[in-house]
């Protein structure tokens, strides 16, 4: 007897199946292992808009700032929600969603490799991860006469992040644990050594930040602040990846399509070329509810709490050390707070902001190496019979040839200007993806799952919201003078 299916819009049909039943929680335990997909993103997140982007704008015009965090912040979450509504839903990551819509997969998948090459697979983060190091080889903040140092540097960062995705069970596993400690350890150094070191009037004016709606100091770099409005939370690609998690950690429906495993611990595991869709049953429903409680924790608690202290920590640290004002350096500003730590803490400061700036830079390079690549993956395998043959069933065929491309376009413009430059470029394009992404997975909702399963109409009202706020941000950097045309004429 043939399959039961679904239309799938310009894509293969849906087969039907049953909603397989959340786990169980029990405890503290059983609860962070089935949460994970959102400290991934929430590693990629605490990186350059964090440690780079935002520092340099709150030092040079104040904490008043934080205001866009908490707009972006909440946006993304909503974002988040909405496009893993569907990835619940089918099992597929909402980028396949949108290649279902007119005019057609060939469009879309174009589309969206392009934008994601241009956002995330420019090497700003090894880039700025290697300042860091060069400034520990050199014992002072890089300077421009320092380039060659940092270049070699983010060079050899960049190749260890590629090494890290091929071992493990499944790559999404091996970012998730290797996320776990990072934001354990950073997040909660950044806090022991913020009670230390940052007077209550600086954690005060930065809480007022967060509130501080609409607050433009007159001047402000326009490129920059249309980075921290991309890089606040995590920011374009990267929200879509975040679907990709799901479907691999085994969320929903995503259990039954498959996820993909890592070159050396990992096995042969068929990737389903279309995705699945469950029936409309009580009992379907109820299993429905109870993932989507599950997605909601993961979300709102880590992705969402996790990119506000992420943002407000080092940000409330570089004001505290670093004279007010002041431009932070291009070739060191990783190392920035290195130079006030001293001062407070003496040689071991210096190790600290060090230490810090590394491992918060390094865990975003990690996560935009597999983003990127696994995005890529799953669109050929999904769009191209030809692909799956000739990988024999195995998508590891695709994953790491892409990941060697990836690995190549990074080293050719890796020493193409400034770090900071690279950061706030692809903050700002993220932007456009956000924009795009959001009204796209209102339509991919509303023509692929049922009202049943969908949410309110509050919930489409913040995608239009984030169409709008992002939106608004990306057309400033394209026809501002101090946008576009600024970043060209940096070197």
């Amino acid at each position: 007897m043939a399959a039961e299916t679904r239309p799938g819009g310009r894509g293969p049909a849906f087969e039907v199946a049953d909603f397989p039943k959340p786990p169980e929680i029990k405890g503290i335990g059983p609860l962070f292992a089935i949460l994970g997909p959102a400290v991934i993103a929430l590693g990629g997140t605490i990186g350059g808009g964090e440690w780079l982007v935002g520092p340099s704008l709150f030092v040079k015009w104040g904490l008043a700032l934080l205001w866009i965090t908490t707009v972006s912040s909440v946006l993304q979450t909503f974002l988040n929600l909405e496009m893993c509504r569907y990835t619940l839903y089918t099992g597929e990551p909402i980028t396949l969603g949108f290649m279902r819509l007119a005019p057609g997969k060939v469009f879309w998948g174009w589309l969206f490799t392009i934008a994601g090459f241009l956002e995330r697979a420019l090497p700003g983060w090894a880039l700025g991860a290697a300042t860091a190091v060069a400034a520990l080889q050199l014992g002072k903040i890089p300077g421009a006469a320092d380039r060659p140092t940092v270049v070699v540097w983010g060079l050899i960062v960049f190749a260890s992040c590629v090494v890290v995705m091929f071992f493990g069970r499944t790559i999404e596993r091996t970012l998730e644990w290797a996320n776990w400690i990072m934001m354990f350890v950073v997040l909660g150094g950044l806090l022991l050594l913020d009670l230390y070191i940052v007077p209550a009037s600086v954690w005060w004016e930065g809480i007022k930040g967060f509130v501080s709606f609409g607050s433009v100091p007159t001047g402000v770099d326009i490129l920059l602040l249309g980075a921290l409005v991309g890089y606040s939370a995590y920011g374009g690609f990267g929200n879509n990846a975040i679907s990709n998690w799901y479907r691999d950690k085994g969320y929903g429906m995503g259990s039954l399509v498959g996820y993909i495993p890592a070159a050396v611990g990992g096995k042969v595991v068929k990737v389903s070329p279309a995705g699945r869709v469950p029936r409309l049953t009580a009992e379907n429903l109820d299993s429905w509810k109870g993932w989507w409680r599950l997605l909601n924790i993961d979300q709102w608690w880590i992705f969402f709490g996790g990119a506000m202290m992420g943002m407000f920590l080092p940000g409330i640290l570089y004001v505290s050390s670093l004279p007010r004002g002041q431009d932070l350096p291009s070739w060191g500003i990783a190392a920035s707070p290195a130079s006030g730590l001293v001062q407070s803490l003496g040689n071991f400061g210096w190790f600290l902001a060090l230490f810090f700036g590394f491992w918060i830079l390094y865990s975003t390079a990690i996560s935009n190496v597999d983003l990127v690549v696994r995005q890529s993956s799953d669109m050929l395998w999904w769009s191209l019979d030809w692909v799956r043959t000739w990988a024999r069933e195995d998508i590891r065929r695709i994953y790491y040839p892409l990941l060697i491309i990836f690995f190549i376009w990074g080293v050719l413009f890796v020493n193409i200007t400034l770090p900071l430059v690279i950061f706030a470029v692809s903050a700002n394009i993220a932007n456009f993806t956000m924009a795009l992404s959001a009204i796209l997975t209102i339509i991919v909702n509303r023509k692929f799952v049922p009202k049943e399963y969908r949410g309110s109409v509050l919930r489409e009202v913040m995608l239009v919201a984030s169409l709008l706020f992002f939106g608004f941000f990306f057309a400033m950097f394209l026809i501002h003078p101090g946008g576009l045309a600024k970043a060209l004429g940096r070197k």
